[in-house]
C-alpha cells in the first residue's frame, strides 16, 4: 500500500469514527434532558412534590 492510500483510508475511517461519535453524544444529551426534565418528574409524582411544597412551607413559615 501507498502512503496516499494508507493516509486516505486513516482520514475515512476518523470521519466515520467521528460520526459515530456525534451519534452518541446526541443521544447522551437527549437522555440527560430527559432525565433532567423537572416537568417529567413533578407529572409523575405530584403528591410528592405537593408534600414537599408544603413541608418547605411550614418550616420557613415557623422559623421566625
Amino acid at each position: 500500500m501507498s502512503a496516499a492510500v494508507t493516509r486516505e483510508l486513516i482520514e475515512a475511517r476518523l470521519a466515520r469514527e467521528r460520526e459515530a461519535l456525534s451519534d452518541v453524544i446526541e443521544d447522551l444529551r437527549l437522555r440527560a434532558r430527559l432525565e433532567l426534565d423537572l416537568r417529567q418528574r413533578i407529572r409523575e409524582r405530584p403528591e410528592a412534590w405537593l408534600g414537599g411544597a408544603l413541608a418547605l412551607g411550614l418550616f420557613l413559615g415557623m422559623r421566625r
